[in-house]
């Protein structure tokens, strides 16, 4: 027979004192006693032969055979969780995506209703953060990506590369007479993190330092939406700015871009690339892309 594996009670503490790095947070985190948690912790230590924890300071560290173990542990546990809802939900799925803001406010948001209407039995759950969801660990399905790659221990297709060109509002442009031949001397610039103009100067023949003076965005979005109102120029994505351009809100005063350093990607677990919402989700993201002309 096989041998017995440890109780699920006793592991799920273990789990919450590793996140949480000491048995009174997961106590209070799992609405039981400091006794109880440090009993389960040491019931687990006796069964396993393993030591799990040492003392830090006034707290717990794992030890180097813990780390890897909790981590296998966790993904076991989002495992059950993923079979449990999907048994629950009969034919429906739950598909977790995380990319970006801008991405998500500016290209996926306005486009996922046709993914939606192509894949109703489909429950979509957007998730836009800077920070990078951890696919592997099973918190998100899908990552997509803008980065310089590579993603270890992923599935990593890249989707689409980025070019980077000034845009503003059209009267912003007529104020300053923006043109080729104008220059930029003057003229109100925002800033964003991931679209230094310190990378277009030199295609458009400026020598200059990257501005310090305007207002600096952290969020793409949000600066397209101030360039809109006419609030100055910046430097965008072009794939986040296409649909303002196409409907005449923002306009582009001069003709040099650049390539981004960045490109998107699309990132799962390998072993659930085949599932039919990733699968689903990724055959349509490309077809959606495909329809977009980028600069080249």
């Amino acid at each position: 027979m096989s041998k017995r594996l440890p109780s699920l009670n006793a592991l799920r503490v273990f789990v919450a004192v590793a996140r949480s790095g000491g048995v009174s947070r997961a106590a209070e985190e799992l609405n039981l006693t400091h006794s109880a948690v440090s009993h389960q912790i040491r019931s687990l230590q006796s069964e396993l032969g393993v030591t799990l924890f040492e003392k830090s300071g006034r707290g717990l560290m794992l030890t180097e055979q813990a780390r890897a173990y909790v981590q296998r542990i966790e993904s076991a546990f989002k495992e059950i969780e993923e079979a449990t809802l999907d048994v629950t939900t009969h034919n429906r799925h739950r598909l977790r995506i995380s990319t970006i803001p801008s991405f998500a406010a500016r290209w996926l948001l306005p486009r996922l209703g046709d993914f939606i209407a192509t894949c109703p039995d489909v429950d979509v759950e957007v998730q836009s953060s800077h920070r990078a969801a951890d696919v592997k660990g099973g918190e998100v399905d899908i990552g997509i990506r803008f980065d310089t790659g590579p993603h270890p221990g992923l599935y990593s297709e890249r989707l689409m590369r980025d070019w980077l060109f000034p845009v503003c509002s059209p009267e912003f442009a007529k104020k300053y007479a923006l043109c080729d031949a104008s220059g930029i001397d003057g003229v109100p610039l925002m800033h964003s993190e991931r679209e230094p103009w310190s990378s277009w100067f030199p295609a458009a023949g400026i020598v200059a330092d990257e501005p310090e003076h305007g207002i600096l965005f952290n969020d793409s979005a949000l600066m397209l939406q101030a360039a809109a109102a006419g609030q100055g120029l910046c430097l965008a994505r072009q794939s986040i700015v296409y649909d303002e351009l196409q409907s005449g809100r923002l306009v582009r005063p001069f003709s040099t871009y650049v390539e981004s350093p960045f490109s998107y990607f699309f990132v799962c677990r390998r072993e659930k690339l085949a599932a039919p919402p990733i699968a689903a989700f990724r055959t349509w993201i490309v077809r959606q892309i495909k329809n977009i002309p980028l600069l080249d």
